[in-house]
């Protein structure tokens, strides 16, 4: 059974606003994004074709680039969950300037219940480390180039990142480290 609806666009001509409504099959985008999820995962999770992740990575974002210039930043309650933790997974392994451009979308979609605010956090940290600012969830892990270990990139008001890190709903940031076998003990006040 195909599941379709219609999503209305709004775009600006010179002088005058155009809407447009745009049928959408929601069915096929949520298996688009759901092949695109396993090739996305396939490349981190396994290592398996490693070599290959930076084309990955281009095929992937080509796909999405192209459903969100014709829908928009689809939210979970148009395509899911999954698919849309998928848009957010592309953007947030494309580059710099990508992850600028549809940053205030994404931000738009958590502002209005459709994405979610810890997916939101870590594209931020993401940003500010390749701006080469401090970061402010502490998401965000790096190779330590003396000693080769893992470490977290710098954050920002460190004392207090676990109260950031609980308001969009990430685990405390010792508990996290640990994902990456790291020690981790917040600074002290």
């Amino acid at each position: 059974m195909v599941r379709s609806c219609f999503i209305i666009l709004s775009f600006l001509v010179p002088g005058h606003f155009v809407f447009a409504q745009v049928p959408m099959d929601t069915l096929a985008i949520q298996q688009e994004l759901a092949a695109i999820y396993d090739r996305d995962q396939k490349t981190r999770v396994n290592g398996d074709s490693t070599e290959y992740a930076t084309y990955i990575d281009s095929c992937n974002l080509a796909q999405v680039e192209k459903l969100i210039t014709n829908y928009g930043w689809m939210g979970t309650s148009t395509i899911g969950t999954k698919a849309n933790y998928t848009l957010f997974l592309v953007i947030q392994h494309a580059e710099l300037a990508t992850q600028e451009k549809y940053y205030p979308m994404m931000e738009q979609s958590v502002t209005e219940g459709e994405s979610r605010p810890v997916d939101l956090a870590m594209l931020q940290d993401r940003i500010l480390m390749r701006q080469g600012k401090k970061q402010l969830y502490g998401s965000q892990v790096v190779f330590n180039k003396i000693t080769g270990d893992q470490e977290f990139y710098p954050i920002e008001d460190e004392r207090n990142v676990n109260v950031r890190r609980a308001k969009v709903g990430m685990i405390p940031l010792e508990e996290y480290a640990t994902y990456f076998g790291i020690d981790y003990k917040l600074p002290n006040q």
